[in-house]
């Protein structure tokens, strides 16, 4: 009895020092990638949002008091990241809040195109959340990714939410520094 209380609390341990880093296996994501290449994971209700071999690129910028990601993949996919805040970079690891500001802007916005011809995509909007920074480099970045979505144009305080958890992956990317010190930020 007394071993498997312990064998139990020992795998409660083991699991729960499993990151999303590990999860979905950053350090391999990484060494898959070229120069400037991002891949990005987001399980949205358990199921991977982009296409497995999705690969993205775009603009990366770091100011004194805000942090934005504006990515397209291959398939016109996107991801747009914002935040900011006086000194939001002091703290490491770098954890960001995730917020919905209104019915078209959040800390986190995602989406795809589902039909080219007729113009469709399918987009959400984190209402909730947090982002963790594992790493802010000019090698590597790390964004683990937690909270909760709502579908677009179903953005409303009543309109249900969706479980979000996934990973950012960059290598080496391409960092516009505007009015900072890059030593202050990186990590």
């Amino acid at each position: 009895m007394v071993r498997q209380f312990f064998f139990i609390i020992g795998i409660l341990l083991l699991v729960s020092g499993c990151t999303i880093s590990d999860k979905f296996k950053a350090d391999e994501i990484y060494n898959q990638l070229k120069d400037d290449q991002a891949k990005i994971i987001l399980h949205v209700k358990g199921s991977n949002f982009y296409k497995e071999e999705s690969i993205f690129h775009g603009h990366l910028e770091i100011v004194e008091k805000s942090f934005t990601i504006n990515y397209f993949d291959q398939f016109d996919s996107n991801v747009m990241i914002h935040f900011g805040a006086d000194k939001w970079y002091e703290e490491k690891p770098i954890k960001a809040p995730i917020r919905m500001f209104n019915s078209y802007t959040s800390t986190v916005m995602f989406g795809k195109i589902k039909d080219k011809a007729k113009r469709r995509g399918e987009g959400y909007l984190m209402s909730q959340g947090l982002l963790t920074f594992k790493s802010l480099n000019k090698d590597e970045i790390v964004i683990e990714v937690v909270g909760k979505a709502k579908k677009y144009p179903n953005v409303g305080e009543t309109d249900p939410a969706f479980e979000v958890e996934g990973i950012i992956v960059c290598k080496k990317p391409k960092i516009a520094f505007l009015d900072v010190n890059e030593a202050n930020t990186l990590y």
